[in-house]
């Protein structure tokens, strides 16, 4: 495999190809149509200042663009991992969204000594793996609660018991629990933890119990679809507690499933628009949410910012290494420290993020504003919501 790359990687080279499996469809496709786009945006930015400059070739090449729909299904996103590297045969390989799909594709990308720049799944999985072919730009899951364990404990040095909630069938939603868990306690919180199957509507036997514990902050860190179901239980049941925080009241989708009922939620959040950052490279927050806005129609989730983010990092880690070369790549993209309009780019030399920080989001008065870190809050926490 390792030599019928180095053959393809001979080729006279016309274009950079980026390649990406992504879930256009399935369980998946909010976020990962948001990825493409986010993605597809960079692109077609880039096309139109006449591609990217590559020193090793003394010209701009245009990008182009190949990706398959993997269907949210981690067999297809395999195969389409597979059919990228050999037959497509891209410069430039990008990683899907969740992390259920991320690892499968680190896992055929690694078999072939490919690169994979990962944008979209924060599992601790691949870390734990040590898979040094991967490039990672996010946050990794284990941090998740971290910002909300921490705006909770200065809100309230009083509070005492979190009640956090995960599905024990993802591994992402145990990962962020698990951390959780052990952060919690760290910082002086008793933590009771409630572990249901991913797709349950109805928490009946877990809320009794967790009425009588009485938590200061509920933490939901299942998928999308269990948050969002925990979420409405709670609503309908007429349960609240003085703090509450999901991963998916981060997303557009908790307010158009919840309504008024967002009020006060809490979330962690890989990217906001209200970041005030001075980039490096590319745009600026408010110019990529604008761009984005204007292309889509819509405002953008974090996804699409970390889609469109991994064009910069890949842009930037080419514009160092003056070149194609897959493993010169790889090498510089543990070298770089920079700021794009997501953040921090700053990896160890295994490939994981050091460098990006996350920030706490609340939504108030029915937009979704910073909290924390108070360096750059655009808002005080509400505390008691």
């Amino acid at each position: 495999m390792l030599i019928q790359l180095e053959m393809m990687q001979q080729q006279s080279i016309e274009k950079v190809k980026v390649g990406l499996s992504i879930s256009l469809s399935g369980n998946y496709s909010i976020q990962g149509v948001e990825s493409y786009e986010g993605i597809r945006l960079w692109v077609e930015e880039i096309n139109s200042l006449g591609g990217i400059y590559i020193e090793d070739q003394a010209s701009k090449l245009p990008v182009e663009f190949i990706y398959y729909d993997d269907e949210s299904i981690v067999s297809k996103c395999r195969s389409n991992v597979e059919k990228l590297i050999t037959e497509d045969n891209v410069n430039i390989l990008l990683g899907p969204y969740s992390s259920s799909l991320a690892v499968s594709a680190c896992e055929v990308a690694h078999d072939y000594n490919k690169t994979l720049w990962n944008h979209g799944g924060s599992t601790d999985e691949i870390e734990e793996r040590k898979l040094e072919n991967v490039i990672n730009a996010i946050t990794p899951a284990s941090k998740y609660s971290y910002g909300i364990i921490d705006c909770i404990r200065k809100a309230d040095p009083d509070a005492k018991r979190i009640a956090a909630f995960s599905a024990s069938n993802s591994g992402f939603s145990s990962r962020v629990a698990n951390a959780a868990k052990e952060y919690g306690e760290k910082c002086g919180f008793e933590v009771k933890e409630y572990k249901f199957i991913s797709g349950t509507i109805d928490f009946v036997s877990e809320l009794d119990d967790m009425v009588s514990y009485n938590p200061d902050l509920i933490l939901g860190m299942g998928r999308a679809e269990d948050d969002i179901a925990l979420s409405k239980y709670l609503e309908k049941q007429g349960i609240y507690s003085s703090g509450a925080a999901f991963v998916v009241a981060s997303i557009k989708l908790f307010k158009h499933e919840l309504g008024d009922a967002v009020e006060g939620a809490l979330s962690a959040s890989q990217w906001e628009r209200g970041l005030q950052i001075e980039p490096d490279i590319g745009p600026t927050p408010s110019e990529f949410f604008s761009n984005f806005r204007s292309t889509y129609n819509k405002e953008p989730d974090y996804v699409a910012a970390q889609g469109y983010n991994i064009g910069l990092v890949v842009e930037k880690c080419i514009q160092m290494a003056g070149t194609l070369d897959d493993l010169a790549l790889r090498q510089a993209a543990k070298q770089v420290d920079f700021i794009t309009f997501y953040g921090k780019f700053k990896t160890d030399s295994s490939g994981n993020q050091i460098g990006h920080e996350m920030v706490v989001v609340q939504w108030q008065s029915g937009e979704k504003v910073i909290v924390y870190p108070e360096s750059i809050a655009q808002a005080q926490i509400i505390y008691p919501r």
